[in-house]
Order: structure tokens, then C-alpha cells, then sequence
């Protein structure tokens, strides 16, 4: 599925839960970053082999689809200074397939469309970003992605929980100092972790907007016709 960046701001869902396994009681050992500032191949490796990033990447490991119903609300800073209410469906399927579909299409929805956050997942990192592991206060470890293809993106912070290494926070850097970031939490269905709910906030040069959404109703394991993730409302 083609990547979109978000140029404005709408929450989705994710597939994004794992198997809880005890936390991390000591932070893994970091190589030195480099001279640029960029993670290096180095620290990219000493990520992936860590214990918490290999959980990650064992995300709801018999979840091959899913739907659920969507509701966002949105609260924008600038023109037009609306506060727009969006009803649709996630639609999610392996590998990283992953659509909205609104139900019903206001004057707006078509920008809401490509402004779809999404963030591959963890299996596919290496390929696209150098990262590695900021920090770990005991809870919540911190990985920093910077895009191996130069954009207007300098750098995505992920937040992943130790305990059940879900991705519980996301913050996009711009270039140019704006940002877009959000916190999700989860339910637990059948034993896969599903965002239940998210909020955030889009600072950018052009738009600012507070955004909230909620996901239900989910229906695992479901047939979804592969031509879902080519709709356009």
C-alpha cells in the first residue's frame, strides 16, 4: 500500500499490539551516534536486535484483518476555523494494508484523505528509516526515526510500551519546526491489542487543529476485498 505523508492530520488506526512480556529491567548499551547526527547503521542494528523491538515486530501475530468503526473529531486553529465530525470505517490487512472510508463525505473529507497518518510497521523500519533507542524510563522505551529518503519529515519519535510493546505515543518533526504528534490507547480483543482511542495535536505553518478519535465494533479475522484500499470518498 502507497504511503502517505501527513501533510495534515487524521488519526487512524494501526495494527499495533504485541505479546506482554515482562519489562525491560536495564536499558540496552547504544552505539555512538554519528558525526550528522543521523543514527547510524550501527545503532539501526543494535535496535532491531533488541529485546523489545523483536516483541514489536511480533505485533497480533494471528490477526490477519480487521474493520472497525470510526468517529473523529476535529478542532481547527486556523481558516476555516471549523470543527468538523467524520464517521467511517479503518479497514486493516496483512501485511500493512491499512484505509479510512467515511460514511459520509463533507466538503473537507477529501483533504482529511490524504492527510492519513500512517507508519509502516516495525518489520519494515530498517528499510526506511535509521533509528534507534533514545531512552527507556522504565515504562515507555523511546525510538527515533529519521527517513532514509530526505523530506519534508526530519525525524519520527515513536513511545512503545515495555510491558506489552504497543506504540502508545508518535511525534512527526518537520523541517521547517512544526509537528504533529498523538498519544492511543488500547483495547484487548481475543487477545490482540486494538487502538481504542487517540488525541493529538497538528502544528504546522499552514494548519493547526486538535483532533480526537474513537475506534469500535472491531470484526477480526474478516475477508476484506483488496480493492477497500484503493477507494476515494
Amino acid at each position: 500500500m502507497k504511503r502517505i505523508s501527513p501533510i495534515w492530520f487524521m488519526l487512524c488506526a494501526f495494527l499495533a499490539a504485541a505479546v506482554a512480556a515482562p519489562a525491560q529491567t536495564t536499558p540496552p548499551v547504544q552505539a555512538a551516534p554519528s558525526d550528522s547526527g543521523v543514527p547510524s547503521d550501527a545503532t539501526t542494528q543494535q535496535a532491531v536486535s533488541s529485546d523489545l523491538f523483536v516483541r514489536m515486530c511480533r505485533v497480533n501475530a494471528n490477526l490477519k484483518s480487521y474493520k472497525a468503526d470510526l468517529h473523529v473529531d476535529t478542532a481547527m486553529h486556523t481558516f476555516p476555523y471549523i470543527s468538523p465530525a467524520l464517521d467511517g470505517n479503518v479497514y486493516f490487512k496483512q501485511p500493512d494494508s491499512l484505509a479510512v472510508v467515511f460514511a459520509v463525505v463533507p466538503v473537507l473529507a477529501s483533504q482529511f484523505k490524504k492527510l492519513y497518518a500512517h507508519i509502516e510497521p516495525p518489520a519494515s523500519w530498517s528499510a526506511l528509516y535509521a533509528f534507534e533507542i533514545l531512552g527507556d524510563d522504565g515504562h515507555l522505551t523511546t525510538f527515533r526515526l529519521v527517513p532514509r529518503k530526505h523530506g519534508r519529515v526530519a525525524y519520527l519519535d515513536v513511545g512503545v510500551d515495555d510491558a506489552t510493546a504497543t506504540i502508545r505515543a508518535y511525534r512527526w518533526s518537520y523541517e521547517d519546526g512544526g509537528y504533529i504528534a498523538f498519544d492511543q490507547t488500547f483495547t484487548t480483543i481475543d487477545g490482540n491489542y486494538l487502538v481504542n482511542a487517540q488525541s493529538g495535536h497538528v502544528e504546522l505553518s499552514s494548519y493547526k487543529a486538535d483532533v480526537t478519535s474513537t475506534l469500535s465494533h472491531y470484526q477480526l479475522n474478516v475477508p476484506i476485498d483488496d480493492a477497500v484500499f484503493g477507494q476515494t470518498n
